[in-house]
């Protein structure tokens, strides 16, 4: 009876904090990527980076992931590695998204990429933590 009770306290006790973060979600963006790439919310809006080798491209879509109408010619943002100051990084208007280049990036399994965003007159920011891991 005794192992009974230990057995049932210690199942019990395991389970417990498992039920606690019910109901709710930390992802940022819960659909499939348009472009494979990964997708976060920005305000109004949701931004999706696609990363190849070097080479960077980010899509604006609205919340029904529609893209949205690029106004700007380029953007600004920053991405932070592991250990080292964030540096600038600038994305160029390239059609239906917006292109930039960061040299080293995919080498880096970790970092953090902020994008000031200007979507119809409103400002956000994209934030994205990368894990290639």
């Amino acid at each position: 009876m005794k192992t009974f009770l230990a057995l049932t306290s210690l199942l019990l006790g395991a389970a417990a904090p498992l039920m606690a973060h019910d109901g709710h979600n930390h992802e940022a963006a819960t659909e499939t990527a348009p472009h494979g790439g990964t997708l976060r919310n920005a305000g109004d809006y949701k931004a999706e980076i696609v990363i190849n080798g070097d080479n960077l491209k980010l899509y604006i879509f609205d919340k029904q992931l529609k893209p949205m109408k690029l106004e700007k010619a380029e953007l600004t943002g920053d991405v932070q590695f592991p250990k080292e100051k964030s540096k600038p990084v600038t994305f160029k208007k390239a059609g239906e998204f917006y292109s930039a280049t960061v040299k080293g990036i995919s080498k880096v399994h970790r970092y953090d990429m902020h994008v000031n965003l200007e979507v119809a007159g409103k400002k956000v920011v994209a934030d994205f933590g990368i894990d290639n891991i």
